[in-house]
């Protein structure tokens, strides 16, 4: 028997801007958990005829009647709409759209947003017709519940955003013995208390997949204290680390590693097709959950497609074979692109204008232009012999994730888990990191004015001070190589930083001293291979040759980094805000074609004259 289809509209009006409720409603995970959806387990990407791709999805209602179905790609336009479809294969329901309408309240209701909601049910039994108003229906009203409670908190962080009534169990003695623990490391007491808050409080999602920057927003308090917090709370056993492997295209976590050493250097995006190297700057992310001694908690997955999962994209669109799609460019959005799922193909948009629209035509053979003009709206014409999916999306990579390269340059992490490290037969690449050696001069002639103990003892003296400030500026040393220091920072202004104070607080670890040391500084930045060697994780290439033989060229008492570091205005000005002063010279370094542009800097009692 074929059943007619059950469609439903509803609308509301909240006293909420589109940005907001966007941010709410287009958190699928979230919304579905708090909405009385089940959870889901998904298949890998699997494409039908037509090309575009879908995944299988299994669940079972209230735990028992099994459903199977087809999920083809959420399509979007942020801050406006999202609609998903969905073909079933087994259970009461034989086919499901829906999404989400958002439209301005405009002069008659300001600052108000009409919220509508469309689905559309096409039931495969009596069960299914039955179902859909007391399921379907309801999940939709459910939905509006969730904007009132949100209103109803009077809040504006859409990190509190509604929860699941709690029925999760918190093992509180366990957790309190913990933090004892805890307290024994140098961490305040009242982060402490914060934390116990979120994992008792928080719901399942939140606690097994803690987001550092995030937390920090909600705590209002500085990232690196969280993830210090969170380092300290791992090693005192309250919290589990793990390592994400995210696609560079889709950005979507592929697989999840325990430590490091399971970390391989390539990895496959079932979504977008093909392998990757991994790389620690952006595609290996560093994920903590509560541990399960203290509660059990797990990140089921509600949704694998909705907007908020790939927040970069701001348009996802289905463009049929011979058909054409429009796509509003964002005005706010810099460093756009337009992207073929699958295939991958790519081409940049010059910038947004006021221009009425630009046109680029895509066929087998990829995009019709290099480049698409400035405009305020794109058509896309798909001339292949292919359905296609297309995005619009941001290219820069977002600063709101914790960075294998970020916290294993940390020296809290390097002295807390000294055991996670690469299996040895992996070497990952760094895009970017900021490499510091420090060397002591006229070692030789200190040991031999004060004898082996004293020089020996004031030379481990000298590698605490150096520790102190190398991990003040958020950097690590990788190792000691005689009387030198290798150091490891994953922004180039912390290791300057560091570098300026070492050389200035030097006079005051010099102090009362009958021998003073003399430093040598230098540092470089560049790509480098993460390597293990000596059970540590450590570093190798050109960028780590470059700055060994910078810090070469030092005299004493000085910095020496390449000249190109002063055509970046943050380094440039931390120079000058110390009062340093500067000397540009050429150098021949040891295995390095033609001659390398440097810049001495002195800071403290050793100054020179010449300004640059």
């Amino acid at each position: 028997m074929k059943y007619a289809t059950k469609k439903y509209v509803i609308e509301r009006e909240y006293p909420l801007s589109k940005e907001k409720i966007w941010a709410l409603l287009a958190d699928n995970n979230r919304l579905n958990l708090y909405i009385g959806l089940f959870p889901v387990k998904f298949s890998n990407a699997k494409k039908e005829e037509r090309g575009i791709f879908f995944r299988e999805a299994f669940a079972k209602v209230g735990g028992v009647i099994p459903l199977r179905w087809q999920e083809f790609p959420f399509q979007w336009e942020e801050n406006k709409s999202y609609e998903v479809e969905r073909r079933y294969l087994s259970g009461p329901i034989k086919h499901f759209t829906g999404g989400v309408e958002l439209v301005d309240g405009g002069a008659e209701s300001p600052g108000k947003t009409k919220v509508r909601l469309i689905a559309e049910f096409i039931p495969q039994n009596l069960l299914g017709l039955a179902a859909i108003p007391l399921t379907g229906y309801k999940s939709m009203l459910n939905t509006f519940n969730y904007l009132d409670e949100f209103l109803a908190g009077k809040t504006e962080d859409l990190f509190n955003a509604p929860q699941k009534k709690k029925n999760h169990q918190v093992d509180l003695v366990e957790l309190e013995r913990l933090e004892a623990v805890l307290r024994n490391w140098p961490v305040e007491a009242d982060k402490i208390e914060l934390l116990h808050t979120y994992i008792a409080e928080r719901s399942d999602h939140d606690v097994a997949h803690m987001e550092p920057v995030r937390m920090a927003e909600e705590w209002q308090v500085d990232t690196d204290e969280v993830l210090r917090l969170l380092l300290y709370a791992t090693k005192s056993g309250i919290l589990n680390l793990s390592w994400n492997m995210i696609c560079p295209n889709c950005r979507v976590s592929k697989s999840e590693q325990n430590s490091l050493s399971g970390v391989t250097r390539e990895f496959h995006c079932d979504l977008c097709g093909i392998n990757y190297d991994a790389s620690f700057d952006q595609f290996v992310e560093l994920n903590f959950s509560v541990h399960s001694s203290i509660r059990k908690a797990y990140a089921e997955v509600y949704c694998v497609g909705g907007p908020m999962i790939t927040p970069h994209v701001k348009a996802q669109k289905v463009i049929l074979r011979g058909e054409s799609m429009r796509f509003p460019v964002p005005v706010q959005a810099e460093q756009l692109r337009l992207r073929v799922l699958q295939a991958n193909d790519q081409v940049p948009l010059e910038g947004v204008s006021d221009a009425a629209e630009a046109s680029i035509t895509y066929s087998d053979a990829g995009w019709s232009e290099e480049r698409v003009s400035p405009a305020s709206e794109i058509i896309v014409h798909n001339s292949s012999n292919q359905d296609i999916l297309v995005v619009l999306e941001q290219a820069a990579w977002s600063q709101n994730t914790i960075t294998a390269a970020k916290v294993t340059a940390m020296q809290e992490f390097r002295d807390l888990f000294s055991s996670e490290v690469l299996s040895p037969d992996q070497q990952i690449g760094i895009d970017h990191v900021t490499i510091l050696f420090t060397d002591l001069q006229g070692s030789t002639s200190l040991y031999e004015t004060v004898g082996d103990a004293n020089a020996y003892g004031q030379v481990n003296k000298h590698f605490d001070f150096l520790t102190k400030w190398i991990g003040n500026n958020r950097g690590s040393v990788v190792k000691t190589i005689g009387d030198a220091v290798m150091a490891v920072f994953h922004l180039p202004e912390d290791g300057l930083r560091a570098a300026l104070e070492i050389q200035q607080n030097l006079v005051e670890f010099n102090k009362d001293k009958r021998d003073p040391i003399i430093l040598k500084v230098g540092l470089h930045s560049g790509p480098a291979i993460a390597v293990t060697s000596n059970d540590r994780l450590d570093y190798f290439g050109r960028t780590v040759n470059l700055a060994a033989r910078i810090q070469g060229e030092g005299t004493g008492g000085d910095i020496v980094f390449s000249r190109d570091y002063l055509d970046q205005p943050k380094l440039r000005a931390l120079v000058e805000q110390n009062g340093a002063q500067m000397e540009a010279f050429p150098a021949k370094l040891k295995g390095i074609e033609g001659e390398v542009g440097l810049v001495r800097v002195c800071v403290g009692e050793k100054a020179l004259r010449k300004i640059i």
